[in-house]
């Protein structure tokens, strides 16, 4: 089975999933107390391994435009979360996952890995700016996990000025990514971008080209 192929029949079983569940719930239930969103859910996909790497460097010989991810996780009171589990995988600059044999990377765990926040509800990754591959925009995957239970599963995107800069790397092989909003195969049945939007990571570069990532996911 092609990539495309495996991927399209994997997306099926999760489209709207998060808009029929929305529906049933009032509009106050996803602000948290500052008016800020919850943080939305995307489904999984089909490359998440729970591979238990205790990490914060998930890079291992991947090369890329390195980056330092810092995650803040905040209840619907916009109190920050000790101890709650940030768990984080990605592709590489050529848009491949580590550890599944369609992509011939079986056993290999690079790109992958998770941390537990601290007393201010933080916790930071140093990996590479993600590649892309055919039918999703340049994203993410994150997990949320609280008292041994996942609270939330979703897709942390970029604006795309950033990566449209970064994939002129000569180590984005693939160029900038083509795909867009209304293709995605998560996406595309939104009605508006409210979901992505809420979903994109302020990504800073500093003066000598270091790039950092935020984002706070706010769960209930």
């Amino acid at each position: 089975m092609n990539r495309n192929k495996f991927l399209s029949l994997i997306r099926l079983s999760f489209i709207g999933t998060f808009f029929f569940a929305a529906k049933k719930k009032k509009a106050n239930e996803f602000l948290t107390d500052c008016d800020d969103p919850i943080t939305p859910p995307v489904p999984e996909g089909p490359f998440y391994k729970d591979e238990k790497l205790n990490r914060a460097d998930i890079t291992e010989h991947k090369k890329g435009a390195l980056i330092e991810y810092v995650f803040r996780v905040e209840d619907k009171h916009c109190k920050p979360i000790e101890g709650a589990i940030v768990d984080i995988w990605q592709c590489d600059a050529e848009g491949h996952y580590s550890d599944f044999e369609q992509e011939k990377t079986g056993n290999q765990t690079w790109l992958r890995g998770y941390q537990k926040t601290d007393a201010k509800g933080e916790c930071r990754f140093t990996s590479i700016f993600p590649g892309w591959y055919p039918l999703r925009i340049t994203h993410v995957h994150a997990k949320v996990r609280l008292n041994n239970g996942n609270v939330l599963t979703t897709n942390l995107f970029f604006h795309k000025e950033i990566e449209d800069e970064i994939f002129k790397n000569p180590l984005y092989p693939k160029g900038p990514n083509p795909i867009a909003l209304s293709e995605d195969v998560e996406l595309r049945v939104d009605k508006d971008t409210k979901r992505h939007d809420t979903l994109i990571m302020k990504v800073v570069k500093d003066a000598k080209g270091k790039l950092t990532g935020t984002y706070t996911f706010a769960v209930v």
